[in-house]
């Protein structure tokens, strides 16, 4: 029986199997995702919960098969009891089950970090439930902390984007030309085909144009990444510049390059505006099936027509296009910068989040 059940395990969830026990440690990352930043940030060793290539511990687990108990919830709580940590840290801040643990535990000290942009359709989808908790939620801006605080409950500090605080901004080299953030994607939704309208007048813009676009693109995988310049090309009559990046600070490096930034709704748009890189913004009007803007949740601003569009069309697009394009840099940031640096602010090498976690050890 034992034997069918892990096999069958397995075949569903890839899930190795390790017989020997974890050693304890008192700070523990619930989910991988992120886990070399955040050895970046705090600098010392820490365990890791895998919630993606997920690993049992047989010796903790076996209670379970007693109890006829096979239930992953039921194993994350004995493998916490376990290893007894102090604090118990996640990047996927979209992750139920981590509140939930957060009320089970209650003398173990629980931070959550915002991992990038959501929308009003994420927190529909992820927080079926106004009843979750942690001890600290770090958020990127102040606008999202009043939605979180609909569903969770804790006390909460803005952060800005975490990687973003680690990068320091280089010196821009590139001014004339435009710097897209690829927000390529496999699959096709209504964001997709909004986002395949926008190539399109993109397109008839830059090639009646003396200023040539670079792509800097989404994917890591060099095979992935072959695709994604195929997509482009499919849409692009001229001739582009196309940026690879295998590491996410190789991102950062790209984005210094250039002063004229264009995105559509990117985490990474975003933390362009903190580095101080001027912005031509083209948002999708829904999500999903929600209402969306530029500044989500932050309240709509007029103020923001200089530099993000008011409907997908071509005359707009080029509006946007010329009027960032022909904005110097001090006047960017003398005119405008400041009416939107809220949107992302940067906390120097994650300052706030550094001494939240010693001061809780």
């Amino acid at each position: 029986m034992l034997q069918k059940f892990i096999q069958k395990i397995k075949k569903f969830y890839r899930i190795k199997i390790i017989f020997h026990l974890p050693k304890k440690n008192n700070l523990l990352l619930y989910d991988e995702i992120h886990s070399s930043v955040l050895r970046e940030i705090i600098k010392r060793d820490f365990n890791i919960f895998k919630t993606r290539e997920i690993e049992i511990y047989f010796w903790i687990f076996i209670k379970q098969i007693i109890f006829l108990d096979f239930r992953f919830k039921t194993y994350s709580r004995n493998y916490i009891k376990y290893i007894s940590p102090q604090i118990i840290i996640t990047f996927n801040d979209t992750k139920p089950r981590f509140y939930e643990l957060s009320n089970f535990f209650q003398s173990i000290t629980f931070i959550s970090i915002q991992n990038g942009l959501r929308d009003e359709a994420d927190f529909k989808n992820y927080f079926i439930s106004s009843k979750f908790k942690c001890d600290h939620f770090f958020a990127i801006n102040k606008y999202y902390i009043k939605e979180y605080k609909k569903f969770i409950q804790s006390k909460y500090h803005i952060l800005g984007r975490f990687t973003n605080n680690i990068v320091k901004v280089k010196k821009t080299k590139i001014s004339n030309d435009f710097l897209l953030i690829s927000q390529y994607e496999e699959k096709k939704d209504n964001l997709n085909n909004f986002y395949i309208k926008l190539l399109g007048y993109l397109n008839l813009y830059f090639i009646n144009s003396n200023k040539k676009l670079h792509i800097l693109l989404r994917k890591k995988d060099p095979e992935v990444q072959k695709q994604e310049i195929k997509f482009y090309k499919k849409f692009f009559k001229f001739n582009c510049v196309f940026h690879k990046t295998l590491k996410w600070k190789e991102s950062y490096k790209t984005l210094d390059q250039f002063e004229n930034i264009i995105f559509m709704h990117s985490t990474l748009g975003y933390e362009a505006i903190s580095r101080k890189k001027k912005v031509a913004m083209f948002p999708p009007k829904k999500i999903k099936y929600c209402d969306y803007w530029f500044g989500w949740p932050a309240p709509f601003q007029k103020k923001y027509n200089f530099f993000s569009a008011k409907n997908l069309r071509f005359n707009e697009v080029k509006r946007v296009l010329n009027n960032v394009y022909s904005c110097s840099q001090l006047e960017w940031e003398k005119k405008y910068y400041g009416t939107i640096k809220d949107k992302l602010p940067i906390d120097q090498n994650n300052s706030k989040l550094k001494k939240t976690i010693f001061n809780s050890l």
